[in-house]
């Protein structure tokens, strides 16, 4: 049954009741809060002790789920996310039913808040250049490193000033050991995206063309790929797939076991309106992933590129692995957090499947994820689709949250109150 039809379809009181005691005693509250609340919702004809059977058990169930928001702030704030542990007790107050729950968790706010402002009184402790130096090294290869050091304390200074944000002093101070060095080639490199960030692009491939050409056929690793990469993009800026298209097929060619350089091609082929070429150049990468645990955005790509060209049965498997895997890793109090891209292709195929109760159990799921900037559209759709499925109070519901989330924009809101005047009449 899904979420929608389970929430506000035609079981009854005896069904809830039998649900919620079963997973009680299972010890899964919340859904057996979910099942009580349910089955007083269905009260009529049922006894006083049956009803109040419902509720004392769903208020047990508001306090475990309390109390478990309470044990995973003390968790947060062993870790020192205080913020996240502060979210966690607002959740307990909001959900305990007993009022000795409830002030155990106003308690421990009232101490962490004071915690929280005393840290945020502190001046926070900058790193080190010795530190940020370490940071940035660990990503070099050896003899990247081993170069930058012979250049000595000018090269690292204009390497921190570029992190700290300063690119045009940065390239500057990069640009002065260039013109002293008389075989440079890591360097050329670092010029390259010091030129990048300062917007001089053809200054910026003179540098990463430099870089490549003097590198042997295995040597480079990690900083090859960044330069094809880089190169690609600047031959997209100035109009030349066919450019962009060489970058990337020169950077296949230098890693043939490695996907990643398939997955950028691929993006770039659906990007610029080719899925179908896009899915066969990801397809041909597919025994390069790892069989235990593939990489999430390379799947996405593919199921992405599959949905553009039409092909939604396939499109749905792998997308249907990315969703799985960010299941996986939901822990059991929390919401899941889908890939805004996957989520909505996803949905727009179910749809179009006739799976409107799917497709809305994905929509709602975004309404509540981290792409808070859309969170108006999600809410939107999920309303458009309950209302297909007849559920006119879960549509009420979320036009009235979306309705909150347009005040800056007239014309929206005068349709989703339209909408509701809809539902109202």
């Amino acid at each position: 049954m899904g979420f929608f039809k389970k929430m506000f379809g035609g079981s009854s009181f005896q069904d809830e009741r039998a649900e919620g005691d079963s997973a009680f005693d299972a010890g899964d509250f919340q859904t057996a809060r979910a099942s009580f609340e349910r089955a007083l919702d269905r009260k009529k004809g049922a006894t006083p002790d049956e009803i109040a059977h419902c509720e004392e058990r769903m208020a047990v169930c508001l306090d475990r789920m309390a109390e478990l928001h309470i044990e995973e702030a003390e968790r947060l704030v062993e870790v020192g996310d205080l913020d996240l542990a502060e979210e966690e007790l607002r959740h307990a107050m909001e959900l305990g039913s007993s009022d000795e729950v409830v002030k155990r968790a106003r308690r421990r706010l009232e101490t962490l808040e004071k915690e929280d402002a005393v840290r945020q009184a502190e001046a926070p402790e900058e790193l080190s250049d010795e530190d940020r130096w370490a940071i940035l090294a660990g990503t070099w290869e050896d003899e990247q490193l081993d170069e930058y050091e012979e250049y000595g304390e000018p090269m690292r200074q204009a390497l921190l000033t570029l992190h700290d944000g300063d690119v045009e002093s940065g390239r500057d101070q990069l640009e002065a050991i260039l013109a002293a060095e008389e075989e440079p080639l890591y360097l050329w490199l670092e010029v390259g995206r010091a030129r990048m960030l300062n917007e001089q692009w053809d200054g910026a491939e003179e540098a990463f063309r430099s870089f490549i050409d003097q590198l042997e056929d295995e040597e480079g690793g990690e900083s090859r790929l960044a330069a094809h990469a880089n190169l690609a993009l600047l031959r997209d800026r100035a109009d030349d797939e066919e450019g962009a298209m060489e970058e990337y097929g020169a950077a296949m060619e230098a890693f043939p076991d490695d996907p990643r350089p398939f997955l950028l091609m691929g993006r770039y082929l659906r990007e610029t309106g080719a899925p179908s070429e896009a899915v066969e150049v990801l397809e041909a990468a597919l025994p390069l992933l790892d069989d235990d645990r593939p990489d999430w955005t390379f799947l996405e790509a593919l199921g992405l590129a599959l949905h553009d060209a039409g092909r939604d049965d396939e499109a749905g498997v792998y997308l249907d692995q990315v969703i799985s895997f960010f299941v996986s890793r939901r822990r059991a109090d929390q919401s899941i957090d889908y890939p805004p891209a996957t989520a909505v292709a996803r949905a727009e195929i179910f749809e179009a499947q006739g799976r409107l109760e799917k497709a809305a159990d994905l929509w709602r799921g975004l309404s509540s994820g981290g792409d808070k900037a859309n969170h108006l559209l999600y809410h939107r759709e999920t309303a458009r689709l309950v209302r297909e499925l007849g559920l006119d109070e879960e549509a009420r519901r979320m036009l009235t949250r979306a309705l909150a989330l347009a005040e800056d924009d007239e014309a929206v809101k005068g349709e989703i109150e339209a909408q509701l005047a809809e539902l109202e009449g």
